[in-house]
């Protein structure tokens, strides 16, 4: 009755650079589970440094064993992968330093982990940082913009919960 009970998506809503360098597009990464999309869709983040940070609010819901990867709950139900690397589980935690665990709450910026990115580049890994939104369905749309980044800072995607 006059749209008063309709359910809104409200504002857009923004993921922050993980990593200080730049935003790239996914499609244009050297692996197709990233480049086809198959987890989810997002950006990465060429690197200049390895301090890596939580794109958005939220608790951590994964860490994985090797430290390469961490999954992340936003209080509006969006479920991010932060990905540190290309193929980086095969360095079994070398080089990666946690600053989290499953069950705390960050906040955008926060920092998640180091990665050691002269030890990576040494062992021929890509040092790309992905963050993508693993559970699509509940996204209306998405925008991504392709800048230099300040982690924690510059706004990288935009969305509306759909």
């Amino acid at each position: 009755m006059f749209g008063l009970f309709k359910k809104k998506t409200g504002e857009p809503k923004v993921l922050v650079a993980t990593q200080n360098g730049r935003s790239v597009d996914i499609t244009t990464l050297p692996d197709p589970v990233f480049a086809e999309k198959m987890l989810g869709d997002g950006f990465a983040v060429a690197p200049s440094d390895g301090i890596v940070a939580a794109p958005a609010d939220g608790e951590i819901i994964d860490v994985q064993d090797s430290l390469h990867a961490y999954g992340i709950r936003t209080d509006d139900g969006l479920e991010i992968l932060v990905h540190i690397g290309i193929n980086t589980v095969a360095l079994n935690g070398e080089g990666f330093q946690c600053h989290v665990k499953v069950g705390n709450r960050v906040k955008a910026g926060d920092v998640l982990a180091e990665a050691d990115l002269g030890l990576m580049k040494e062992k021929g890994y890509e040092t790309y940082t992905i963050t993508l939104i693993t559970n699509m369905d509940a996204v209306k749309n998405l925008q991504v913009e392709y800048v230099d980044t300040i982690r924690g800072e510059t706004p990288v995607l935009t969305y509306n919960i759909g």
